[in-house]
């Protein structure tokens, strides 16, 4: 039999990083590109730089996750049904806006667009401009409320979207 196609070895130790274990699981620890992860503590989030020799930063912010932009250094926070984008960078707020619904399930799909997954129904959130959440669809029937989200994909000329769960 010939062997594992695949070579596994560890690069990173989040707990060697100062980052809890209890910390690192899902919904509280984002991947969403090569440059960073981010981990999300009882009183505090931490951002591990992977471009640079996986310093971490921590901020004093109290979330409930946090995700970052996967080509730019912005931070989008959820608090309950309240979304924040912030500019590390220029160190400013770049919007904010309380959903109807809870978010159940996020995730950047480019560049400028915030994907938001609620029981009922996906948004789309550009960083650009001032503008609210727009919706894109309801949830269809088969996944319903109760049905757990992991996966959202949007085609490059945005015209499809696919929701798994």
């Amino acid at each position: 039999m010939a062997g594992v196609p695949i070579a596994f070895s560890e690069v990173l130790n989040l707990q060697q990083l100062g980052v809890p274990e209890g910390s690192i699981k899902h919904g509280l620890t984002t991947m969403e590109s090569d440059k960073w992860i981010v981990s999300v503590e009882p009183d505090k989030v931490s951002l591990v730089d992977l471009q640079n020799g996986a310093q971490v930063t921590r901020r004093p912010i109290k979330a409930e996750a946090a995700v970052m932009n996967p080509q730019q250094n912005i931070l989008a926070l959820r608090s309950g049904k309240m979304i924040q984008m912030f500019n590390l960078d220029s160190k400013s707020k770049l919007k904010s806006h309380d959903m109807e619904a809870p978010i159940v399930f996020w995730k950047w799909t480019g560049p400028s667009n915030l994907a938001l997954v609620t029981a009922s129904s996906v948004y789309h959130w550009s960083i650009e401009g001032t503008s609210a959440p727009v919706k894109m669809f309801d949830r269809h029937p088969t996944i319903g409320a109760n049905t757990q989200i992991i996966n959202y994909q949007v085609s490059p000329d945005t015209h499809w979207c696919l929701l798994g769960g």
